[in-house]
């Protein structure tokens, strides 16, 4: 195409130009990458400690309904339930919801829950706890309490318990240890502390005491009743549309997603991506302009040639194109450089920023989709930026141009 190879020799002629802008596109660039990937970093990392291990959506029986009723091909389950003064109404015939809960794709765990408050004797020391009865292996599933075992056995079979390191230590326990768990109702149970956790929250380490469904249900005079059902989804950010879509489907219910709960969060995620893309826009406005001046720069310089062009027969759209190609050529040239620039910043980021026990920050990672977003912007930037200096190179008069030379 003779309008490319007009302004690859432009821009072969200004090579200093050239090169010039191209490192300043290439360094935008490399902001745009490297800001991208810290702030998704910083995302990722904030989203798996608050909800990572925790669950997105939480069912219970919260309010005063109906009985459930679940539909299982011809035939319907009815759940019957049983409200006692000011307590929470235990869910009866619970397991046919957890498996066709469990059928569903939209869920990677569901796990259901009996959770009360109680108190936690052991000598003279007592202190307020909160005990949670579940099947181990499911609330694994949510909670990752397996690889977060500080002591002892991740097991809650028969009268063992699990308790938080924080807890542990205020009562000055260790594996092996009986303890004494009561109720608001009256009710204690001795147990045997099979092992402690950290879940990384000092709340849940200085309060939470693990033991097996059938124990909670027992300790709380359930009857087999469960008070929640506790499930997680693939995306965290799909947890409030799968909450709206369980409400449709089991409407005696209350399904809450974490988004209802963390409102703070979100705002707080909104206005950290709001931030990014405010300055990300700011970065291309500023490589749209750089190369706008190089191009106009370049019209005013080569005028001679153009106006000898057109003496020659090419016509006012093929000037038009030789600028908005030499400013493609640049955005594009410029994006694949900063893309590189960016890689290397990101990764020298990831290795040698640490913390004092050399592991890193957080995770970092970059989409590949970044890069192809990249050069494309910077090319229809390089574009758009080259089209007034197009329209002025294209407005030349021949004569008047290879006149004054």
């Amino acid at each position: 195409m003779f309008e490319f190879q007009v302004a690859l020799r432009f821009l072969k002629e200004g090579r200093m130009q050239t090169l010039l802008i191209m490192v300043g596109i290439a360094i935008g660039i490399a902001v745009l990458i490297f800001l991208n990937a810290l702030i998704g970093g910083l995302q990722a990392d904030l989203l798996n400690s608050t909800v990572g291990s925790s669950p997105h959506i939480v069912g219970s029986t919260l309010q005063r309904e109906p009985p459930l009723q679940l539909a299982q091909g011809e035939s319907r389950v009815i759940t019957r339930e049983i409200f006692r003064g000011d307590q929470e109404r235990p869910l009866r015939n619970w397991s046919p919801l957890v498996e066709q809960l469990n059928n569903m794709e939209a869920f990677v765990a569901v796990s259901p829950v009996v959770e009360g408050s109680g108190f936690i004797t052991l000598g003279e020391a007592s202190l307020p706890v909160v005990v949670r009865g579940f099947p181990l292996e499911e609330a694994d599933d949510i909670y990752n309490i397996q690889e977060r075992m500080v002591e002892g056995e991740f097991a809650v079979e028969g009268n063992r318990v699990l308790i938080g390191k924080g807890l542990a230590q205020e009562l000055g326990v260790s594996t092996g240890n009986i303890l004494r768990l009561g109720t608001p109702q009256g009710i204690d149970r001795t147990f045997v502390l099979a092992g402690t956790f950290d879940l990384g929250t000092q709340v849940i380490n200085d309060s939470w005491v693990l033991l097996s469904l059938e124990k909670g249900q027992t300790l709380y005079n359930l009857e087999g009743g469960i008070n929640s059902i506790e499930l997680q989804v693939e995306d965290v950010f799909a947890a409030d549309g799968a909450a709206r879509s369980l409400k449709q489907s089991f409407p005696d219910l209350e399904w809450i997603s974490w988004q209802e709960e963390n409102a703070d969060l979100l705002s707080a995620l909104s206005s950290q991506s709001s931030s990014s893309y405010v300055i990300q826009a700011f970065i291309l406005l500023a490589v749209t302009m750089g190369i706008s001046s190089v191009l106009a720069v370049s019209a005013i310089q080569k005028s001679r040639q153009i106006g000898i062009l057109k003496a020659l027969g090419i016509t006012t759209s093929g000037v038009s194109r030789i600028f908005l190609i030499q400013g493609a050529l640049l955005g594009f040239a410029g994006s694949l450089l900063g893309s590189l620039m960016g890689t290397s910043l990101v990764w020298s980021f990831f290795y040698f920023v640490r913390t004092e026990t050399g592991e890193p920050l957080f995770p970092v990672s970059i989409s590949p989709g970044i890069f192809i977003f990249a050069v494309a912007v910077a090319t229809l930037a390089g574009m758009a930026a080259a089209s007034a200096p197009a329209r002025r190179a294209a407005r030349l008069n021949t004569i008047e141009v290879i006149k004054n030379g």
